[in-house]
């Protein structure tokens, strides 16, 4: 190759990784609200999943610590009509 083909291929070269830069550039620009709001729909889903899962550990919680809780209640009443009853 002589030395003016080898000049025009860089050249060449150099403007089609500035185009190809430009056009990155571009599609980052007008695909960066698109990207924000797919982040922010999909952080909403998570934290309300994530809500959703604790109310059901709590809910979950609450009534696998009443059942003693009621347990107790119940044989308290039952000592308290035997006592009644014995009287």
């Amino acid at each position: 190759m002589d030395h003016f083909a080898v000049t025009e291929e860089q050249i060449a070269s150099l403007r089609l990784r500035q185009k190809l830069d430009e056009v990155n550039e571009a599609a980052q620009t007008h695909l960066a609200p698109i990207q924000d709001h797919v982040n922010f729909t999909l952080q909403c889903k998570i934290l309300h999943d994530m809500a959703f899962i604790l109310l059901l550990e709590i809910s979950n919680c609450v009534e696998n610590c009443s059942v003693p809780l009621s347990r107790v209640q119940q044989t308290f009443e039952s000592e308290m009509a035997q006592f009644q009853i014995s009287r």
